[in-house]
């Protein structure tokens, strides 16, 4: 089937940094009832992200520097679909002189019967936490989200750094008096016995897809965007799910093939509980940018 896709607009680094600043978390609110922006204190450089050498080996992701760390990811499943989709984005992208795993911008196209959309390069996010023998230490992480406030179904704001959530309201009617914000899971998650301190991961924030098609398929390294505090002493807000290894990976044709492995026990961890775990998703369209839009027709 051919597939018309047209170029709109190029968005050079600079102009696509000043664009990513411009986040918001979806959930995440200062007292004063604004959406906090993840970014608001970051930093943007250009990295290569290189296919691993063996099998179980993590992708490694090189800093300009020369400075070289394992890669991690929240979401180690990957979709056959949005596979198919990317050859195609790749294929529009190299008849306009680019290529899916050389972006150092944001390209903007039209894909006809479909709409708008952003391509750009993978985003990756520095993120240390603190550990006690390879456990999370959770008091230490409710602490970074000192002045970060959330929701309830009644709109009244609660204070995420104080771990546990009064009187939270779930719909109109029913709250729950006393709610860990934590992922009941979390307790028993551990990273290795030996590990005790501050431990930095470098996480896939947007673009799993984008990565696991030049990797995989391409077998070519990516160029990538990593996202590191300014300050150390000011972390970014942790990430919705939990660093885990890049490899293995899940393969299924689509989201809705799930259902056919009712016993799937491999996916994402989510930071927070259920009520609450989708609060750290980002919005980027108040930055103008489509990028996680292009599904399958389905």
């Amino acid at each position: 089937m051919k597939h018309t896709l047209v170029l709109e607009k190029i968005m050079k680094f600079p102009e696509l940094s000043g664009a990513l600043n411009m986040l918001e978390f979806r959930g995440l609110y200062t007292k004063e009832n604004v959406r906090i922006r993840p970014y608001k204190y970051a930093r943007f450089s250009l990295a290569k992200i290189y296919p691993p050498e063996f099998l179980g080996d993590s992708p490694q992701i090189v800093q300009s520097e020369g400075r070289s760390h394992s890669l991690f990811t929240p979401q180690p499943t990957i979709y056959q679909n949005q596979i198919d989709i990317l050859e195609t984005v790749d294929d529009f992208l190299h008849s306009n002189g680019l290529a899916i795993n050389r972006l150092k911008e944001a390209v903007s196209y039209h894909w006809e019967g479909r709409g708008s959309f952003h391509v750009m390069p993978p985003v990756i996010e520095k993120h240390t936490y603190d550990f006690k023998n390879g456990y999370l230490d959770l008091t230490s992480l409710s602490q970074r989200f000192k002045n970060t406030y959330i929701k309830d179904a009644q709109d009244n704001l609660h204070h995420l750094a104080d771990r546990f959530l009064n009187k939270f309201h779930i719909d109109e009617v029913s709250n729950i008096d006393h709610l860990d914000i934590f992922n009941s899971n979390m307790p028993i998650i551990n990273y290795g016995l030996r590990y005790t301190g501050k431990h930095s991961f470098f996480v896939i924030c947007d673009g799993s897809h984008r990565i696991d098609y030049a990797l995989e398929k391409l077998n070519c390294p990516i160029t990538a965007i990593v996202v590191e505090p300014v300050k150390e002493t000011q972390p970014l807000i942790p990430y919705y799910a939990l660093p885990v290894s890049f490899n293995p990976t899940l393969r299924l044709t689509s989201k809705q093939s799930e259902k056919m492995y009712p016993r799937l026990e491999r996916d994402k961890i989510h930071l927070l509980n259920d009520f609450i775990k989708k609060v750290l998703h980002y919005d980027w369209e108040c930055a103008g940018l489509n990028v996680s839009k292009l599904r399958s027709n389905y």
